[in-house]
């Protein structure tokens, strides 16, 4: 079975950018596509406020925007599959707190890894359970 998330060089882009410039704190924000068990098209990358207490090593995407998104949304085939949001100590996998908020299993979840204000490579996955998770391959288009 194939788990891979499809994606532009400017989607890329857009997070890279939106990670180094949140840098030293999370940056955040919404994929929307389409997606079954076999992987994940993005087809837009929405930025979003990191509203969490301690942006540092934490990021909670705003509620507001996450609903204004869903809203204009409905009735379209596109939809929101995930989220991506920075690591600034540069770690690419996801931490522990990351499996404890994972309450979705077809959700995507990309983490940008960002040292010294420079974004990494990015790695994406699905949480199957808070023990269990899925790493999809990037494909960049």
């Amino acid at each position: 079975m194939t788990n891979r998330l499809v994606l532009t060089a400017a989607q890329l882009a857009q997070m890279t950018a939106a990670a180094e410039a949140a840098f030293p704190e999370e940056c955040c924000g919404l994929l929307v596509g389409m997606s079954n068990a076999e992987g994940a098209v993005v087809s837009d990358v929405v930025a979003a406020d990191n509203v969490a207490e301690d942006r540092a090593s934490r990021f909670t995407i705003d509620p507001q925007a996450q609903f204004d998104l869903m809203r204009r949304l409905r009735g379209r085939a596109l939809q929101v599959i995930g989220h991506y949001h920075s690591h600034p100590n540069g770690a690419s996998e996801l931490s522990a707190h990351d499996r404890a908020m994972a309450h979705d299993p077809a959700a995507v979840w990309v983490v940008m890894p960002v040292a010294g204000a420079q974004a990494g490579a990015p790695r994406a996955f699905r949480c199957i359970a808070a023990d269990t998770v899925a790493e999809m391959a990037i494909d960049v288009r």
